[in-house]
């Protein structure tokens, strides 16, 4: 039964290939695997054989739940039954159809999966059957591979409609703009998809960067393998180079056993470094030497481990500054610069601002369950002379705090985050760089915030690391 369990991920062929192996060792008639929706708690019959034909209409059309008929009560009790003989009059048999079946001898078991009843075994002979007890050990016991294929099967349909529905959510068309720097943008990276370069997407948080490091994946021949992400900022420099290059046991102290690294896992697929402006020399030299040979050594190892793996590489600083200061390696910056995206701050395409509305209103109405109508004109105005230091990311965020807030099915202004309505103070020498005025803004949402950073980067929608990286360059400067 495990051989033939294992053949196939198809939760019908191996249901009905383990089935007839069932009933020939069994030397039984009939029999039917019941599969129990997890949502609606039906019992599927995805497998069965030598039933009359109205047995099978009555099961297929009209499916029962747990706790109804014979198959749904021991799925609700995860308790055997076996009927030796006179089956059919048990009175647990509600379906008339199962009455006229003629059934003498009936054995019905839970198959069950991390100790839970994922589904029930019947097995059925038109004559009396004693069998021997080891017979029946040994038809209990196939319950345990049957239900550890039947959770294997339905986790491997859950990543399949998973993975249909990002390539639909990732899908070109859904990337919200009407912007022709966006449609631009979007019309090189269809051009590349297909062609295994390195990119290099730029831009201030917020814009979008791993949205398109994403649609670039899903909609291409690599859609079906991993993306794997990774924040370069957010992990610490000691322990980034094992994260995406893994290490060998004994590489260091509480390496007890081998890890393999983010790029291994990408393997066939694609991974996304976002923030690789904070890696550091030594590690831009090993992502350097990795990018040439598509391969690498884990910490500690003398064994290369080769992968094929496109590279996507993101940043939100001013990458040339960063080079010309001695930050950024330039060979690195040439190798990651094949292909560059240069995604606009959202104050640059203001013209998006009414569709990314709609867009988000409706995302909410959605998830809240709320039915707001408009945008008042008033609240639009502001939502459209903002500033958006934080972008798409923080316009969400502000149309999400605006939905939860309304309680009239219009956003005014009163529905709007306070940081919108409050003008920016004047410095004292009039300085309107842009640098001064999101310096300026993070203290607004940070004085909101009473000093609590963490908060303060969700309201600017911007990464914790790299809200601290830039209150550091404010006193630095």
């Amino acid at each position: 039964i495990a051989l033939t369990l294992s053949k196939s991920l198809d939760l019908k062929t191996i249901l009905k290939d383990a089935l007839d192996e069932i009933l020939e060792f069994m030397s039984v008639d009939a029999g039917v695997i019941y599969v129990i929706n997890e949502e609606t708690l039906e019992m599927i019959p995805v497998a069965f054989k030598n039933l009359s034909e109205e047995v099978i209409r009555d099961l297929t059309e009209v499916r029962v739940k747990v706790g109804e008929c014979m198959c749904g009560t021991i799925a609700e009790a995860d308790r055997e039954v076996i009927i030796y003989e006179n089956a059919s009059k048990d009175i647990r048999f509600t379906r008339e159809s199962l009455k006229k079946e003629g059934m003498e001898f009936y054995v019905g078991l839970p198959i069950k999966a991390k100790g839970k009843v994922i589904g029930v075994l019947c097995v059925i002979n038109h004559e009396p059957f004693y069998p021997s007890p080891e017979l029946l050990d040994i038809l209990r016991a196939t319950t345990v591979p049957l239900g550890l294929a039947i959770e294997n099967s339905l986790l491997f349909e859950n990543i399949k409609s998973e993975l249909k529905q990002k390539k639909k959510y990732y899908n070109f068309e859904n990337i919200i703009t009407g912007n022709p720097v966006m449609l631009e943008l979007l019309n090189t990276v269809r051009k590349i998809v297909d062609i295994p370069t390195t990119v290099l997407i730029c831009g201030e948080s917020g814009t979008g960067k791993e949205l398109f490091a994403r649609a670039i994946h899903y909609n291409s021949i690599r859609k079906d393998k991993p993306f794997i992400a990774i924040n370069c900022s957010a992990i610490p420099e000691t322990l980034l180079e094992s994260e995406l290059f893994g290490y060998s046991k004994g590489a260091f102290t509480g390496a007890t056993t081998s890890k393999k690294g983010l790029i291994e896992t990408a393997h066939g697929g694609t991974l996304f470094l976002d923030e690789i402006n904070s890696m550091d020399g030594k590690l831009q030299a090993k992502l350097l030497r990795f990018l040439q040979e598509m391969s690498f050594y884990p910490v500690g190892s003398t064994v290369p481990v080769h992968v094929d793996v496109r590279v996507i590489a993101a940043t939100n600083d001013d990458i040339e500054k960063s080079i010309k200061n001695g930050r950024f390696r330039e060979d690195l910056y040439y190798r990651l610069n094949v292909v560059r995206l240069d995604i606009p701050p959202l104050r640059e395409r203001r013209d998006d601002i009414p569709l990314l509305c709609k867009f988000f209103l409706n995302k909410y109405n959605k998830k809240l369950n709320k039915n707001i109508r408009k945008i008042s004109d008033d609240a639009f105005s502001i939502l459209y002379n903002y500033s958006w230091p934080g972008n798409v990311r923080e316009l969400e965020n502000a149309i999400e705090h605006s939905v939860i807030l309304d309680d009239d099915n219009i956003i005014t202004e009163e529905d709007l985050p306070q940081r919108l309505t409050r003008k920016i103070p004047s410095t004292k020498d009039g300085d309107l760089s842009l640098e001064s005025i999101e310096k300026r803004h993070i203290e607004m949402v940070l004085a909101l915030t009473g000093g609590n950073k963490k908060e303060a980067s969700r309201l600017l929608g911007i990464n914790p690391a790299t809200l601290w990286r830039k209150l550091k360059s404010y006193t630095t400067t």
